[in-house]
């Protein structure tokens, strides 16, 4: 049995006011600075294993992630960016703007500051439609830290995640992902430029593809699509504080029982001229060493309905990694049967796959 694994990493951002006309600071504005955040690259790396000691303080230096091709945020990407300033030799209380990916009259994709609401229990939505102002900082240091997509999040700037989601953050536990001190000087300008560092991927994908073999000419997705079991449990508020200085509240990958179930509805699988079928799909990190993980396919093979399952056994999904599944069903003698494989390589060539994300 072979396995495709893939690495992805996703970066983002870049940052001018969404008004047309460039805004002259105001008296009150004088000591502050107008922050304009330069859209780096995302890109794929090709590493053998991604560890962490979910015990220890962050450290930029534990982890080294080559880089490989690059790509950028697509447009009509969302993140929240969170902001710090250093005090006293530490990083006071974050604050939060929220961002959308457009284009300029260039052509340029660029991130267009928004407005955000609030409802009555504290939960804050972007608002990516509406323009917001530009970010003016004093003088300091700052730590930047960002999420995409900007879900909604709570008062404690914490994401409330699940499986089916997909989404990418700054992260201390590599150098290249993690939040560096930046300062910020007051200048004639009045405008400071800041390039940060990738956001990465903190969920696994399963990406499936079913084709068809031999004695079968006709391969549709059923409503119920692809339905997976034996995930990481969620409890009932599981939030992500991506904006924490501690290793410990990245995503923890727990032990003990994986009851959790998400389903990839026929709707949002793609069928081919080919009657090839293909998705793909977030789910957590999850430790199933010692449990399986079923997939229930629902799909009409030739025009009648049936169902197959699969099992693994013995995966341990990782953030940032791609878990690529193929099917190929065949039809001898009146019977039907699957073939289920994966491959074993890892490949740097990635696309970004925010276009599942909302």
């Amino acid at each position: 049995m072979k396995t495709t694994i893939y690495i992805e990493m996703f970066i983002g951002v870049l940052c001018w006011g969404c008004a047309q006309v460039p805004q002259v600071p105001t008296a009150e504005l004088v000591e502050k600075m107008q922050i304009e955040f330069l859209l780096p690259s995302t890109y794929g790396v090709h590493i053998a294993d991604i560890q962490s000691k979910a015990e220890d303080d962050l450290d930029p230096n534990w982890h080294e992630l080559p880089e490989t091709n690059v790509s950028l945020l697509p447009v009509g990407s969302t993140l929240w960016l969170s902001y710090a300033k250093e005090e006293n030799g530490t990083f006071g209380t974050p604050k939060l703007q929220g961002y959308v990916v457009g284009t300029n009259a260039n052509g340029y994709n660029t991130l267009y500051p928004c407005t955000s609401s609030t409802d009555n229990e504290g939960i804050q939505t972007i608002n990516p439609n509406e323009i917001g102002s530009p970010l003016y900082l004093e003088a300091g240091t700052y730590k930047f830290k960002m999420i995409s997509p900007a879900y909604p999040i709570n008062s404690h700037l914490e994401i409330q995640v699940d499986n089916g989601m997909y989404f990418y953050a700054t992260d201390g536990r590599y150098k290249e992902t993690s939040a560096q001190p930046i300062s910020i000087d007051i200048n004639a300008t009045g405008v400071q430029y800041i390039r940060l560092n990738p956001i990465i991927s903190q969920v696994a994908r399963f990406q499936f593809q079913i084709t068809k073999g031999k004695g079968v000419h006709l391969l549709e997705p059923l409503d119920q699509g692809i339905e997976i079991s034996g995930l990481q449990n969620i409890e009932e508020k599981e939030t992500f504080n991506w904006c924490s200085e501690h290793i410990s509240d990245t995503l923890e990958m727990r032990y003990g029982d994986k009851r959790a179930w998400v389903a990839l509805p026929g709707s949002e699988l793609q069928v081919n001229n080919n009657s090839t079928i293909t998705g793909d799909i977030a789910v957590l990190p999850t430790f199933a060493l010692d449990y399986s993980i079923a997939f229930l396919l629902n799909i009409a093979v030739n025009g009648v309905p049936t169902q197959y399952m699969t099992l693994l056994n013995s995966m341990t999904l990782k953030h940032a990694h791609s878990y690529n599944l193929k099917w190929e069903i065949s039809m001898e003698d009146g019977q039907i049967n699957v073939t289920t494989w994966q491959s074993q390589s890892w490949v740097t060539d990635v696309e970004p796959i925010n276009s599942t994300a909302t």
